[in-house]
Parts: structure tokens; C-alpha cells; sequence
């Protein structure tokens, strides 16, 4: 059979029309080929001559690359640029009468600047399709890889530099499919928090030690998760403690809000193994999802069995650990918080006298007598330590505390 094909392939080669045509067709290979050899030389040539750095929105990098650039003197003083409004929170007064501060930043498009004595340009670009992703390409002239790498570097370090005091809040896109840098906050100390007896110290301690014991999971077999449920009514301190313990033990907070309507079973699983390391995830309210779901809201695309495979299932992620806040306990599924899934449940109830005291001196510490007698005449847990809280900040002196506070008992008395 090879012999038969050979001949036949022979017979087609002595055709001078097949032969003839076999020929044009390598010879035109050659000839295109060719005319893209200075398009392939002139690339190698920019890749000898040029190094590039290719970063997008879609990396929290992005953001402290265009901040570091903003505080060039390049960037200071562009003259193609582009203005918004700054609504962050900000430790610096706002500027002009209560004005809103404005940032300034090269705006897209080509920019050559000075870095160290080195020539450097960057092209800033915005791309819209499914969703806005801006680029900047970052390139300098002679330099090498590492120039940039210490640049990036450099970069990250003053980042992270300004954010030393503060916890990074995280939220999800408005897609719903990654984790961006919302904000940072000023990092809360655990001991603003005032909770009933020794509850404070107990959280503190047992993600203290979740931590440090990653080997002993390891060597038992056991996912490296920990999950927390706070209940108790509203004003009670749940969303304050563990802003508290992310900001003492310096982790990330990872907001997520399970009625999120871009939200579903994929989505959330993705989100759950792609949280930044050391990572807190605070879920609030999530009796709202159990109500969404009775009520069949058909914005609520991630199911229960979608959630309970999120917190811990075989891909779900380890090293992390996960606060639940609820007001109503009842509306849970007992599914969701049984052990495995909750390691820790806390209820933190309205204010004992005890927690009435601490408050009240935090912001008269010389009264130590009159907080003892507001004490005596507090009717035990009646009053949310938020409700105590705001009577002590609308007033002006100790004084007036101490009646905004008496008025508050009496309105708090069953009638």
C-alpha cells in the first residue's frame, strides 16, 4: 500500500502544473515570511532594548502604583491629567470650607517621565467590554527586569508603609466575582470593646491560638478553618468585635453579604477560596438570607446547600476564619451552625451594670463615684451598650450624662 501511495505521490511531482504550483506556494511561504522578519526583529529588538511591566485594575496593585505615580513630580505636575473626587475617609482636614478633597493623576494615554536617572514612560489605558479594566503599562529604556521588580517593590513597601495603623476593609466587585480593596480603616484596639465578663479575652485568645496551630490541624487531619457566630440584639457589639480583633491581630476584613444580588453558588465559592491571607470574613445579618430564602426572593441566587459548601467544603479555603453575626438565632438553620461548621457561639446580650460602669468612666474617668450610683439605679440589661454609648456622646458635660442616662433608664422600665 506505501508503494502504491509513493507512486501515485511521484506521478504528481512530474506533473510540470502540480510541480509549478508547489513552487509558488513555497516561494510565496518565503516571501510573507520575510516581510514579517522586520516586525519580528524590530520586537526582539524593543524586548533587548525595552523592559515592560503590563498591570490592570483588577489587581489591588494597581492602586498603589497609580498613588506612587501621583506622587512624582511627574505626576504632580502633568499636564494631561485627569481629576476625581476623593470620598474616602481621610485623617487630614478637608480643604476650603468643608469642601471634598480632589485627586490628580495622569490621565490615560502616553506619559514619559524621569525615574532615578533613568528614562521611563508609562501608557495608561481603558478598556470597556464586560466590565472597565484600565491598564498601564510601565517600560523603561536600557533597564532590566529587576529595575522594575525594585520599582513594584518599592511601590508595594510605601503601600503598605501608610496602611501600617490601619485595617484593610475588603468587599466584592460589582460583579461579584473578586475580593477589591474597598478601604482602610483606622486600626481599633481590642479594648474599646466593652463586653460582658471575660467574652473579649475568649475571642482574643482562641483566634490567638488558631493561628499559631496550623502544624497541630496539619498532623490531626483537620481543615485549618474556624468559624464564630455572635448573636444577640442589635447595638450589642457584634460588627465592633471583630472589626476589634482584625484590627489587634492585624487581619484583613472580608465583607460579604449574602443577599447580594450578583452573588450565587459559583460565585461565592470562588470568592471563599480567593480571600487575601489572614483573612477575617465577617458575614452580617445572615438571618436575612434565611428570610430571603422562605420568602422565595428570586435576587437570592446562592442556595443553602451553595453556602454550607463555600464555608467548608473539600475546595473550600484554609487559614481563614469566619464571623457570623445574627439579631435572631431562631432563624437559622441548625445545619449552618452545628459543630464543624461554628466552633464558637457567643451571645452578647444588652449591658450589665458592670459594662454600664466601664463605658461611663471611658468618657469621665474622674467620676468614679457617680458611676457607681447610676449603677444601683440601672435596671440590669436593659439598655444595648450603642444606646448607652449615644446618650454619653449627645452630651456636653458629665452632668448632662448623668440625666440623659437616668432618662433612658426610666423609658427603658417595663410599664
Amino acid at each position: 500500500m506505501l508503494e502504491t501511495i509513493a507512486e501515485a505521490l511521484k506521478a504528481q511531482f512530474q506533473n510540470q502544473l502540480v510541480a509549478g504550483g508547489l513552487v509558488l506556494a513555497l516561494v510565496g511561504v518565503v516571501v510573507a515570511s520575510l516581510r514579517k522578519l522586520p516586525l519580528l526583529l524590530w520586537d526582539y529588538a524593543k524586548r533587548a532594548l525595552v523592559v515592560t511591566a503590563v498591570i490592570d485594575s483588577r489587581n489591588d496593585l494597581f492602586n498603589a502604583y497609580i498613588t506612587w505615580l501621583n506622587e512624582l513630580p511627574y505626576g504632580r505636575d502633568s499636564r494631561l491629567f485627569t481629576v476625581i473626587q476623593d470620598n474616602r475617609e481621610s485623617g487630614e482636614e478637608d480643604a476650603g470650607e468643608g469642601l471634598p478633597r480632589l485627586l490628580y493623576s495622569p490621565a490615560p494615554g502616553f506619559h514619559l517621565f524621569w525615574y532615578g536617572a533613568r528614562p521611563m514612560w508609562i501608557q495608561r489605558d481603558i478598556a470597556m467590554n464586560l466590565q472597565v479594566i484600565e491598564t498601564v503599562r510601565v517600560s523603561a529604556l536600557f533597564g532590566s527586569r529587576r529595575l522594575l521588580e525594585q520599582m513594584l517593590e518599592d511601590v508595594i513597601r510605601r503601600a503598605y508603609a501608610r496602611l501600617a495603623d490601619h485595617t484593610m476593609l475588603y468587599t466584592i466587585d460589582r460583579y461579584g466575582e473578586s475580593w477589591n480593596l474597598a478601604g482602610a480603616r483606622p486600626r481599633r484596639q481590642i479594648g474599646s470593646v466593652v463586653l460582658e465578663g471575660d467574652q473579649r479575652e475568649r475571642l482574643l485568645e482562641d483566634v490567638k491560638e488558631f493561628f499559631l496551630r496550623r502544624q497541630w490541624y496539619a498532623d490531626l487531619g483537620i481543615p485549618w478553618r474556624r468559624g464564630y457566630l455572635l448573636y444577640g440584639p442589635p447595638g450589642t457589639g457584634k460588627t465592633s468585635i471583630a472589626y476589634a480583633l482584625a484590627g489587634e491581630l492585624h487581619l484583613k476584613l472580608c465583607a460579604l453579604s449574602l443577599t447580594n444580588s450578583k452573588l450565587n453558588d459559583q460565585t461565592i465559592a470562588d470568592l471563599l477560596q480567593k480571600t487575601p491571607p489572614r483573612s477575617l470574613i465577617l458575614i452580617e445579618d445572615i438571618d436575612a438570607f434565611f428570610v430571603a430564602r422562605d420568602k422565595q426572593d428570586t435576587r437570592i441566587e446562592v442556595s443553602f446547600s451553595g453556602l454550607l459548601n463555600a464555608l467548608d467544603g473539600v475546595a473550600a479555603q484554609e487559614g481563614r476564619i469566619v464571623f457570623l453575626t445574627t439579631n435572631h438565632l431562631d432563624r437559622l438553620d441548625r445545619a449552618l451552625i452545628r459543630p464543624g461548621r461554628i466552633d464558637l457561639v457567643i451571645e452578647l446580650g444588652n449591658a450589665t451594670r458592670e459594662q454600664l460602669c466601664t463605658i461611663f468612666l471611658r468618657f469621665f474617668p474622674e467620676s468614679a463615684p457617680l458611676a457607681d450610683d447610676l449603677a444601683e439605679q440601672y435596671p440590669d440589661r436593659s439598655l444595648s451598650p450603642a444606646r448607652i454609648q449615644q446618650a454619653l456622646l449627645e452630651a456636653d458635660n458629665v452632668e448632662q450624662a448623668a440625666a440623659a442616662l437616668r432618662k433612658a433608664f426610666e423609658a427603658a422600665k417595663p410599664q
